[in-house]
């Protein structure tokens, strides 16, 4: 097996690991969780609409829901070292602001002033992946513009 077929099937066990984990030891929202790894998974095909119009009903529904989104994604922006999945959670935090409600975009600054790290991307490295170093720059400086936008 080719060393990228080996990771595409790492990156799968990892989403659908993390999927179940999701549906049975959830803390906060597993519907949310759920929606937000699909949204976010390791393949390289676009973030699904599906899920993404989940993740924006469920945070207008209410601010414990907008609360958890925020937790779940700097978490799994926290822990990946893979590209794709900072890129997919980026886009949908960058999706959140434009589409979903400005409790979202509050939410996200009060997460800042409490010490969670979102959007502070600085050491982010994938070095798994070949031309890593270029989508690591990229990746990093698209969580600098949604930093900056946010205080704008």
């Amino acid at each position: 097996m080719a060393p990228t077929t080996i990771r595409k099937a790492i990156g799968a066990v990892k989403d659908q690991t993390s999927i179940g984990l999701a549906k049975v030891a959830s803390n906060m929202a597993p519907e949310l969780e759920v929606a937000i790894v699909k949204a976010t998974s390791h393949d390289d095909e676009p973030a699904s609409e599906k899920y993404i119009r989940e993740i924006l009903h469920l945070t207008s529904v209410s601010r414990g829901y907008v609360s958890a989104c925020v937790s779940l994604i700097s978490r799994r922006l926290g822990k990946t070292r893979d590209w794709i999945v900072a890129i997919k959670c980026l886009m949908l935090i960058h999706r959140l602001l434009n589409d979903g409600d400005i409790v979202f975009q509050q939410e996200i600054m009060y997460a800042t002033r409490r010490g969670t790290r979102l959007l502070n991307l600085s050491d982010f490295r994938d070095e798994a992946h070949s031309n890593s170093w270029d989508h690591s720059a990229f990746v990093r400086t698209y969580a600098l513009y949604l930093d900056q936008r946010l205080e704008l």
